[in-house]
């Protein structure tokens, strides 16, 4: 039996998987959040600010900002 995989990248196991766009935007948004809460906390802003300043809900920027959350 012969592994498929072997001497492939991890990126071409996701391609033939067919789960290379779904990992990479889970990566993506994970980047974004991280960078989003930094500086919320460098800029000393709460998330209901946030929200405010965004002209949406409380609730709209938890999702945002939770890495595990990918709509």
């Amino acid at each position: 039996m012969v592994n498929k995989h072997v001497g492939s990248d991890f990126d071409d196991f996701l391609r033939g998987e067919g789960l290379l766009d779904d990992a990479e935007a889970v990566a993506t948004k994970r980047v974004i959040a991280f960078q989003i809460a930094q500086e919320m906390e460098r800029g000393h802003i709460a998330k209901a600010d946030l929200a405010r300043r965004m002209k949406t809900s409380r609730p709209a920027v938890e999702l945002l900002l939770d890495p595990a959350t990918h709509r």
